[in-house]
Order: structure tokens, then sequence, then C-alpha cells
């Protein structure tokens, strides 16, 4: 990449007829032959996105279960010894590892552990399931960086 800019800075003041060519300092040329460093995102790894209907049907995770979700946005499903988030575009499968009810759970992968806590004793009764203020933390084992988001924790009879 660096030869590429000092080569096309040469061949722009060759490419001069008779006009005065301006000289590129090595100081100029290494600054135009750097691209510029992306920033990452350093919570791109536990940031939950919302799961679709499909999704839930697609991973064999229908039936009575738990969800944590924000507004009207489910960001994790556990039904049964299962549960799924989605991170970067991708469903990733998460196991318990304690129990799951009404009072929380705690899931984990080989790079995510993830738990929801329920945030006050009064739930709200929806239908057959009964939804509480909760929090979600998700945490990277690897890096060790972490979000926590305030939700809803629902579970159904």
């Amino acid at each position: 990449m660096k030869r590429l800019a000092a080569s096309l800075l040469l061949l722009a003041a060759c490419g001069q007829d008779g006009a005065e060519s301006a000289n590129a300092s090595p100081e100029q040329i290494e600054r135009l032959a750097r691209a510029p460093e992306e920033k990452a995102d350093p919570l791109a790894s536990v940031r939950i996105e919302p799961l679709a209907p499909g999704d839930l049907e697609r991973e064999g995770l229908l039936g009575a279960g738990c969800s944590f979700s924000r507004g009207d946005r489910m960001l994790l499903a556990a039904v049964g010894s299962n549960a799924i988030v989605r991170i970067g575009g991708e469903t990733r499968h998460l196991v318990q590892s304690a129990a799951v009810g009404p009072s929380g759970g705690f899931f984990e992968d080989r790079q995510l552990s993830v738990s929801v806590g329920r945030l006050d004793e009064d739930g709200t009764a929806a239908g057959e399931a009964t939804s509480w203020p909760a929090r979600i933390r998700v945490t990277n084992r690897r890096s060790g960086v972490d979000l926590v988001q305030r939700g809803h924790w629902t579970c159904g009879a």
C-alpha cells in the first residue's frame, strides 16, 4: 500500500509537463500511505440484538419458557435447557449453567456468560405468563468486556 501511494505521488509529479512540481516529504508520503484506523467497538461482542419470531421456530424454542425483552424486542429466549441470543447478526446457542425460572437464569457458551435477574418481586400477569422488571448482563469471558441492560423477564406457565 505504501509503495502504491509513493508511486502515485511520483507519477503525479512526473505528469506535470513543464509545470513546477511539488516535492512530497517522506512524512507526507507516510501519512498518505497509511489507511485510516478503524476503531473497533469494544461492546460489539456483548451487544445482543433482537430475535425474530422465526428465530424461535427455526431453533426449536417453541413452547413455554422464559425470555428477556426490552420494549417489544426479545433479546434472549430460553426453553427447556436451550437458550438463544443474537450477537453480530449470528444466533448463538447458550446452555443453562443454573436453573432457569421466574427469578432469572444463568447461561453460557465458550465465549459468553449471560445472567438475568429480576429487579422486583411484583410481577405483571400477561395471559399465562408473568413479567418482572429485570436486568441482563452479557460478559465476553475472553476479553472481560460486559454490558448490562434493563428490561423485562417473562416466564410462561
